[in-house]
């Protein structure tokens, strides 16, 4: 089982699921089913801040990973 990360605008990134048993929210206005936590990252070399959405899995990938 595979995760992905993308980035969905500057300085917001999502890790979700592959394949996972729903279809994972990636717009920052909706809320996703799973309850993603947020992360702030700050400081890239840039001088900007980042921010990563981690969802949780459905089909309990966590337990075995």
């Amino acid at each position: 089982m595979a995760w992905i990360a993308i980035q969905t605008a500057r300085g917001l990134a999502h890790v979700h699921p592959e394949d996972d048993l729903i279809e994972h929210e990636l717009d920052p206005d909706a809320n996703c089913i799973c309850g993603p936590y947020t992360e702030f990252v700050p400081g890239a070399p840039d001088g900007s801040n980042s921010w990563i959405i981690t969802h949780h899995s459905l089909d309990g990938r966590e337990l075995t990973e």
